[in-house]
């Protein structure tokens, strides 16, 4: 079978945690309905970790063929999807953030790629903002000492050819194997989690597509990257945010990821490299913010200067 225009025989099970997302689980769950019609079988699984906002009666009352699993607390987005895929029968299990809308045949074509590589674990299509211009945190490499540096000290942004980064250089269009894909959009074969284990809910959210793909990497599963397939990743808003935002807390999960994976030395150097990545931000944006006497860039270096301070917190384990 090749090409997402083939029908794949595989069953699937689409997982949707949401929390608070009222305003976009229309759109997600159509979407899903709509990009699967050449999949055999489909079956779809909403975790609501406690909306406040009505979520879950909205599912309840617009979905009713889809099944709805209500938690009484946040229980973080690893530990939902875990109890989805516990509950799920499909051979391919497609994890989709709530604000999430996945484009045409996007999930007909990664289904085509666990068909086509029976070693393939996971498989993610190529994410864009709402205003179609592309993610560049769709896929990526293995979090390392090298990377981080090419990552934090702009070196991939002079020579994206020759500093690796932690994120995909350019925005290819041509399917290839990757180190992991991002888990607001992928599919992932149930026999290779049956081997490597489900999500790591010590990661409460962020770094779990890291983590999972790593595992599954470890246990000579392949991830593969394929862009012909497309998402729309709205990350709660419509158009593409400030550039260099990040969160905290994927900045905190990342630092524990790599512990973990690199033991404390090479995590303390990391801690040293970020600081002098974040610091010299600090600077610049300061500095232009004081020449132009623009507010924006007096927030950007505010900014960074809390992630700076972070670079100096105690990483729990």
């Amino acid at each position: 079978m090749t090409g997402a225009d083939a029908r794949t025989s595989a069953s699937v099970t689409a997982i949707v945690v949401t929390w608070n997302a009222r305003a976009l689980i229309d759109d997600c769950l159509t979407a899903i309905f709509n990009s699967a019609r050449d999949v055999s079988e489909l079956d779809v699984i909403v975790v609501d970790n406690a909306s406040r906002d009505g979520s879950a009666d909205l599912v309840r009352q617009r979905w009713p063929q889809v099944r709805l699993i209500e938690n009484t607390e946040n229980v973080g987005y690893t530990r939902a999807n875990n109890q989805a895929i516990r509950v799920s029968s499909g051979q391919y299990l497609l994890l989709v953030n709530a604000d999430a809308v996945v484009r045409d045949d996007c999930v007909a074509a990664l289904c085509a790629q666990l068909d086509e590589d029976p070693r393939a674990a996971v498989v993610g299509p190529r994410l864009v903002y709402g205003d179609g211009t592309w993610q560049r945190w769709t896929a990526g490499r293995a979090p390392s000492l090298g990377a981080a540096i090419n990552h934090y000290l702009f070196l991939e942004r002079l020579r994206p050819e020759v500093f690796g980064g932690l994120y995909l250089a350019q925005d290819v269009r041509t399917r290839q194997h990757v180190d992991w894909v991002s888990s607001a959009c992928m599919l992932v074969r149930r026999a290779a989690l049956d081997e490597i284990g489900l999500m790591d809910e010590r990661f409460f959210v962020y770094m779990d597509d890291v983590d999972l793909c790593q595992r599954a990497r470890d246990a000579a599963w392949g991830v593969w990257y394929r862009p012909d397939a497309q998402c729309v990743h709205l990350m709660g808003r419509s158009t593409r945010p400030e550039p260099g935002s990040i969160s905290k807390d994927a900045l905190r999960n990342f630092n524990r990821y790599f512990v973990r994976r690199h033991g404390l030395a090479r995590g303390l150097a990391l801690r040293a490299v970020q600081a002098l990545g974040f610091g010299v931000r600090v600077a610049a944006y300061l500095g232009a913010s004081l020449a132009r006497g623009d507010p924006a860039l007096r927030a950007k270096a505010r900014a960074h200067w809390a992630y700076l301070r972070l670079t100096f917190e105690r990483t729990p384990a």
